[in-house]
């Protein structure tokens, strides 16, 4: 239960890191234009910190999977399906920043 608590963690993590870019992507044809407007403005802010959040919540998701042994399936699943999710927002992320968006 864990493992799959952190790897949900980490993709959060990475959402609120790219929120500058993704999040008033995702959030303005919902409506949430002012939540999207907060959100980037905040992840703007913190981007650092929650780059590196991101990837220890990553690190650890991956020690309490392959470090103890606990290979059910739907939580390795689940790990490598939050592993790509967050390098999408990390390319995505880099992508903005410079430009070829």
């Amino acid at each position: 239960m864990r493992e799959k608590m952190t790897s949900l963690v980490t993709v959060f993590s990475a959402f609120l890191m790219s929120g500058c870019c993704l999040g008033p992507l995702i959030l303005i044809p919902l409506g949430l234009s002012g939540f999207a407007g907060t959100l980037a403005i905040f992840s703007i802010k913190y981007q650092l910190f929650l780059m590196v959040m991101t990837l220890l919540f990553l690190g650890v998701s991956f020690y309490l999977v392959y470090g103890r042994k606990c290979k059910k399936k739907s939580t390795v699943i689940t790990l490598w399906i939050s592993t790509v999710l967050v390098l999408g927002a990390f390319l995505y992320l880099w992508l903005a920043e410079s430009g070829l968006l």
